[in-house]
C-alpha cells in the first residue's frame, strides 16, 4: 500500500505548520513544504530555498501519496513512491 494518511488529519497538520501548504484539485492532493528552520540551512544546495511537493490521490477520505518531488538550485528531481517508502516516514508522526 502506498504511503497514506487520513485527509482531515493531514489538513489539520498543514494548518498548524506554516511551512506547509495544501492544494486540492478534485481527487488530486499536493502538499508543498519548504524547510526554513535554521538546522536545515547548511544542508540546502547553494544555501538557497528548496521546495518539496508530495503528490497524492484522495480516496474515501484517505490520501495515498505516489510521488515526492524536490525543486532546488540543482533543478527538479522526483521519486515515484513505493509501498512504505522511507521518504514518507514522517507521516507516521502526524
Amino acid at each position: 500500500m502506498k504511503p497514506n494518511i487520513d485527509f482531515n488529519r493531514l489538513k489539520t497538520y498543514v494548518q498548524a505548520n506554516g511551512s506547509y501548504s495544501l492544494v486540492v484539485k478534485g481527487d488530486e492532493v499536493e502538499v508543498h513544504f519548504s524547510p526554513n528552520f535554521p538546522e536545515a540551512i547548511p544542508h540546502l544546495p547553494d544555501n538557497l530555498p528548496v521546495e518539496h511537493i508530495m503528490y497524492g490521490k484522495l480516496d474515501d477520505g484517505v490520501v495515498y501519496f505516489y510521488r515526492f518531488e524536490t525543486i532546488s538550485s540543482f533543478g527538479t528531481t522526483y521519486n515515484d513512491l513505493t509501498d512504505d517508502d522511507p521518504i514518507m516516514e514522517w507521516l507516521k508522526y502526524i
